[in-house]
């Protein structure tokens, strides 16, 4: 999977496995994020844009457009968690 490959080429094994662990606790989240309008499409962009990067080895663009795909992805858990909250939903465990 594209997000094991990149943990495991940051040559940072805590940081890989810390990663790992917390992806699989998001996971129920991740696949509702992702069912968002366009979302998908977007992440795919996103992973496109990362791996020409690494491989062109233009670390500053990769580094960046990682820092945004996390941060697009913290953003929509937080606009989920509050769609659950204010529609009374229970959130998944």
């Amino acid at each position: 999977e594209f997000h094991r490959l990149i943990y495991k080429a940051s040559g940072n094994s805590f940081l890989a496995a810390e990663a790992i662990r917390l992806q699989k606790r998001l996971r129920p989240f991740r696949r509702l994020q992702l069912r968002a309008r366009g979302r998908l499409r977007q992440s795919m962009e996103e992973h496109a844009v990362i791996l020409k990067a690494l491989e062109s080895g233009n670390a500053d663009l990769a580094a960046s457009t990682l820092r945004d795909h996390v941060a697009v992805q913290g953003e929509r858990f937080h606009d989920l968690l509050a769609s659950y909250e204010k529609s009374g939903r229970q959130v998944p465990a």
